[in-house]
């Protein structure tokens, strides 16, 4: 708890020196600021907002890191300028002395590295805020790269996440915003992430899983797992090499045909999703390699997406809705997929996702770029405050990066050409006879257990009524054009009742006074007839259709 404590006045402190005191106390910190202000604390202006944050998390640590990273990735909740803010932030940081790191490998194996390893270089190839790659030869003369988990990390990560969770709870109380963003289920989310990150077993499964999938296919190479030397908090694997796969100036030195290598590629990655239901999350060139026979490598599965089949034919169907720009077909697909977490403005969304297709219709293919598909469609979501599953967040960011990395390696590379055919074949595998009766005996399904239920519903709603009756909630929004018809139908109804009266009374007067009215009767009879028209005129006026814009 001593821990907590100091950490929790050293989160006050660094937010306070970067500006943002209104935020720790916000956060729950009040009584941990180094000083209460004799003057009132001025407002951070909100443009200067996202930098005040990234270099306070960069400042504390590789768990805030670790989030502003995570947020940096959730367009689909936080603002174009923080996601973009957040992106700066790098995971990279000093080594850990060697010596460090071979206590680790002891610990876990009971034998020196000398002893497990034929040659282990001590110069790291990469440092990260977890852990730290290292290149390696097994006795049988195997190159691989080991990759160890600094010391303390896991204590401090966990401390780290704790404090988090209790931050998160105060902000989402104290900021209507951030409650509305559900910024404490966000929290959540990430602390589950980072805490199979640390465990270097989930990477390695999910590496030889991934493995298994392409076992066979030409021109793909995943590397295999040494696990007589991997722990969770050593992993080692085979070592790749090869051409980067964005340096186009050695692939053309090689030969290799580029338009065909983006093809492969992108076709590789999009199969894991449409096919497999397990992906790499984080495709950057850094972690894929062209080896000199022009197979593709993949490196570093610490990020790995998973997708049920049911979010594959959704994610499918909203590809298609967008490749025929079907406007309703879209706003279906999104509300099926990520559901409103509270009222929702139907109309207003559907004009917002039709200022979406209708940018999409008669644009080429080559001047449509995933990215900014996507920034409309996160746009949406956040202004409607849509549940966006976080898998499918991840399937739009590798995505995104896939589509970036095949314009990278040819220009003229189009991602819809090798996105279509999969998303065509998982529709037409949905409307399948297989799956239509399997839809039909879930539904049947469905229905006999909602008519087994119904009674006990039936139930409950009688007995709510006889103890009090129900609460109905209407909103003055939408209560207000009812009341204006209304209003409208009185005057209508008063109009009627006065001409009926006119016509009735003028009649009566007309066959009673015939013979009294003499010269008179033609001006009566006319100006009846004037005040007849007028009033006929206004109940028509008042009775044509209205094509009212809902609010």
């Amino acid at each position: 708890m001593a821990g907590h404590l100091k950490r929790y006045r050293e989160i006050a402190r660094v937010l306070t020196r970067h500006g943002l005191h209104a935020t720790a106390v916000q956060a729950g910190l009040g009584r941990w600021l180094p000083h209460q202000p004799t003057e009132p604390v001025l407002e951070v202006e909100r443009d200067k907002l996202p930098g005040l944050l990234v270099d306070t998390f960069e400042e504390l640590g590789t768990t805030f890191i670790k989030l502003g990273q995570l947020i940096s990735t959730r367009p689909d909740i936080f603002p174009a300028a923080y996601c973009q803010a957040f992106a700066k932030l790098t995971d990279s940081t000093s080594p850990v002395p060697f010596e460090q790191l071979a206590a680790v490998v002891h610990d876990d194996f009971g034998a020196t590295v000398e002893q497990l390893f034929a040659w282990f270089d001590p110069v790291p190839v990469a440092t990260a805020s977890i852990g730290q790659a290292h290149r390696a030869r097994l006795h049988d003369g195997r190159s691989v790269v080991v990759k160890i988990r600094k010391p303390g990390v896991v204590q401090e990560v966990h401390n780290d996440l704790e404090i988090l969770r209790n931050l998160a709870g105060h902000l989402s109380r104290n900021s209507q915003l951030l409650s509305d963003m559900d910024f404490a289920g966000l929290v959540e989310e990430f602390s589950r992430s980072l805490r199979a990150e640390l465990d270097y077993l989930t990477e390695a499964r999910a590496c030889e899983e991934i493995g298994d999938n392409f076992r066979g296919a030409p021109g793909v190479h995943m590397p295999w797992i040494d696990w007589e030397t991997t722990t969770s908090r050593v992993l080692t694997m085979e070592e790749l090499s090869g051409i980067r796969i964005d340096d186009v100036d050695a692939l053309d030195a090689a030969g290799i045909d580029r338009p065909d290598l983006a093809r492969r590629a992108v076709e590789v990655l999009i199969r894991m999703v449409f096919e497999d239901g397990v992906f790499h999350a984080d495709p950057h060139a850094g972690n894929l390699f062209v080896e000199r026979d022009g197979t593709i490598g993949l490196i570093d599965f610490g990020m790995v997406g998973r997708i049920s089949p049911e979010m594959r034919g959704q994610f499918a169907r909203m590809v298609m809705a967008l490749v025929r720009q079907d406007t309703d077909g879209l706003v279906s697909i999104l509300l099926e997929i990520a559901p409103p977490r509270g009222a929702l403005d139907r109309w207003r969304m559907r004009s917002e996702v039709a200022r979406i297709t209708s940018w999409l219709d008669g644009r080429a293919l080559a001047d449509i770029h995933l990215d900014r598909v996507a920034n409309q469609i996160f746009t949406v979501v956040r202004h409607h405050r849509l549940s966006l599953p976080p898998e499918v967040v991840q399937l739009f960011r590798m995505l995104i990066i896939v589509d970036g990395l095949g314009l990278k390696i040819d220009p003229g590379f189009d991602i819809t050409t090798v996105l279509h055919p999969y998303a065509r074949r998982l529709i037409e595998e949905q409307l399948s006879p297989r799956q239509m009766a399997a839809r039909l005996r879930d539904a049947t399904l469905t229905a006999a257990q909602l008519g087994v239920d119904l009674p006990s519903y039936a139930r409950q709603l009688l007995d709510r009524i006889d103890s009090g009756g129900v609460d109905v909630t209407i909103r003055t929004a939408e209560i207000e054009p009812l009341v204006g018809r209304m209003e409208r139908t009185g005057d209508r109804v008063v109009a009627a009742l006065v001409v009926a009266a006119m016509i009735t009374g003028g009649t009566n007067v007309l066959v009673a006074y015939r013979d009294r009215l003499g010269r008179f009767a033609g001006p009566l009879v006319a100006g009846g007839g004037a005040a007849l028209t007028a009033g006929s005129a206004y109940l028509a006026w008042t009775g044509r259709p209205r094509h009212i814009r809902p609010r």
